[in-house]
């Protein structure tokens, strides 16, 4: 196979021209570019750099006489034109950020004040296409004529603001400055002068990379995009594995919409997916690099497919035996990835199975056996679960027999050990209710049902501690503090709370700290009994009792 021919010598455009390319449909934006994602701050520093002059960096096209790949239908809030028949295409390869907040703000057009191109009748929403809707809907940029300054909407002050897509619009300029009254006009006119000057005679790099051959183009992507602000693994994959019949990025969204988003876990991180489909090609979880996967999917795309199913039957595991509402609730991603590849092997496990996966969830989660875990030791957690969906037999080879890890002075919501603490008051509330009243305060609230009731004047130990952590919807706590600090709750709401007589007492003596004290011990007394049987069916020579 010959090798690739490339065309990279530099060359200077001005910023109106490379925008008018974009216009025509001769410089198009690939699917495999991340959408954008840049805030205003980051847009405004920008304009803020041509403004004065300031360099901002190369842009970096691949042109391409043979490949059409499929590309965005729009830039920022603007429709884009098809490329024109027989041109070489060109697709942009480094600068969409840029470029994106470029376009949307200085182009001209007959709706400009609304949200698209398309005539009167456009109807304000985007098409309801994942990608295009990822975009911000406000790309309005309006300088001040008075600071000399950028704004992302018209403000109060609109008579200080000239919108921004009058720069390249000599005639619209002009009718703008001539409206302009009163003794600043004079002053504005120039300001306005200026500001478009600085746009119109600004000039920016170009480096085309031309070849026909795709993997290339794509590596090179990879490359550029691997510096400066990081991409996601996912990004990376998506380059790589680009074709016109397989688009990760589309198919992760499909599996988020199609089958996650009515069981809560629409959200989902596009970790733990890429991760379960290492899982389910045989690959190593962690050592895998992008390219690696990149080939395995390349020869197997359904697998994507497989994974996003199984995912749904974990989500629903989760919450109809575990009660794990979200997947930010789930103690480790690594238990994601881990229980999708059950389910992928064995999508209907048995009563007995699903008993053994609850167990497993739970004990991998109290002995924090996913913290800092190496690639060797997740391989050794995807074995055993495998063997265990098939023989319906516990299975426990770790290095290091269970053992319960202690509860932390302090409670942080994002560890394993908290999480697994706030799932053991849930558990109390849903037992008492013979529903999901506690699993569903979790599942609303997150971590801000995890509510502090004793206050830090008691000391900051006390204040922070776990056991002065109460699940309580959020729109309910201040009648719960007031139950508890007033020393007198009903029998009711200790129950459902985990105040047992001895921390009762204290609390009527309005010893709070005390109180807490024994809140901890209780509830470190509930969460042995709930583990004890879990060990016990795992229990052979490997393993410790509590």
């Amino acid at each position: 196979m010959p090798a690739p021919s490339f065309y990279s010598d530099p060359h200077v455009q001005f910023l109106s021209q490379l925008l008018e390319e974009i216009s025509a449909g001769h410089l198009q934006v690939p699917r495999f570019q991340r959408p954008m994602v840049w805030d205003w701050e980051r847009r405004r520093e920008l304009l803020v750099s041509i403004r004065d002059g300031i360099p901002i960096g190369a842009i970096m096209v691949w042109r391409t006489a043979r490949t059409a790949i499929e590309c965005y239908e729009r830039l920022g809030p603007h429709l884009l034109s098809p490329p024109p028949e027989g041109a070489t295409r060109q697709y942009l390869l480094d600068g969409v950020q840029r470029l994106s907040t470029l376009y949307g703000a200085l182009h001209s057009s007959p709706t400009r004040g609304g949200i698209a191109d398309g005539g009167e009748d456009e109807e304000e929403e985007l098409p309801p296409d994942e990608f295009e809707l990822l975009t911000p809907r406000n790309f309005d940029v309006y300088f001040n004529l008075r600071t000399k300054d950028f704004h992302s909407d018209d403000g109060d002050d609109f008579k200080d603001l000239m919108p921004l897509y009058l720069v390249f619009d000599s005639v619209a300029l002009l009718k703008f400055q001539r409206e302009l009254r009163g003794p600043t006009a004079e002053r504005f006119v120039d300001s306005s002068d200026q500001i478009a000057r600085s746009f119109r005679d600004y000039k920016i790099p170009i480096i085309p990379i031309t070849t026909d051959d795709i993997e290339m183009a794509t590596r090179t992507f990879q490359r550029i995009n691997s510096q400066g602000a990081k991409m996601s693994e996912t990004h990376m994959v998506h380059a790589l594995t680009w074709s016109s019949h397989f688009d990760l990025q589309r198919e992760i969204v499909s599996i988020k919409k199609e089958l996650l988003s009515d069981r809560g876990w629409g959200e989902l991180e596009d970790d733990p997916i890429l991760k379960s489909c290492k899982a389910a090609l045989s690959l190593d979880v962690y050592k895998t690099n992008a390219q690696e996967l990149s080939d395995k999917l390349k020869s197997d795309s359904r697998v994507i497919v497989e994974v996003g199913e199984a995912l749904r039957r974990a989500a629903e595991f989760l919450w109809d035996v575990c009660g794990v509402p979200a997947p930010e609730l789930v103690p480790y991603s690594l238990q994601i990835v881990i229980l999708a590849d059950a389910f992928r092997r064995q999508p209907t496990p048995s009563g007995r199975v699903q008993y053994l996966l609850n167990a497993w969830l739970w004990m991998t989660t109290y002995g924090e056996l996913f913290a800092g875990m190496s690639g060797d030791r997740v391989q050794v957690a995807l074995n055993d679960m495998r063997d265990m969906v098939v023989d319906e037999t516990p299975k426990w080879t770790w290095k290091r027999p269970f053992e319960k890890r202690p509860l932390r002075d302090t409670f942080d919501f994002r560890a394993a050990r908290s999480k697994a603490f706030a799932f053991r008051l849930a558990g109390v509330q849903d037992d008492l209710s013979g529903k999901r009243e506690g699993s569903q305060i979790l599942a609303d609230a997150g971590r801000k049902g995890l509510v502090q009731i004793i206050p830090w004047r008691e000391g900051r130990h006390t204040f922070s501690n776990p056991a002065n952590r109460f699940l309580v919807h959020p729109t309910e706590a201040t009648s719960l503090r007031d139950a508890i600090l007033t020393g007198n709750p009903s029998a009711d709401l200790c129950a459902k709370h985990v105040i047992s007589k001895a921390a009762l007492d204290a609390l009527k003596e309005r010893n709070f700290v005390l109180f807490v004290e024994r809140r901890r011990m209780d509830v470190l007394s509930l969460e042995d009994r709930f583990v004890s049987p879990l060990v016990k069916l795992f229990d052979d020579d490997n393993l410790l009792s509590l």
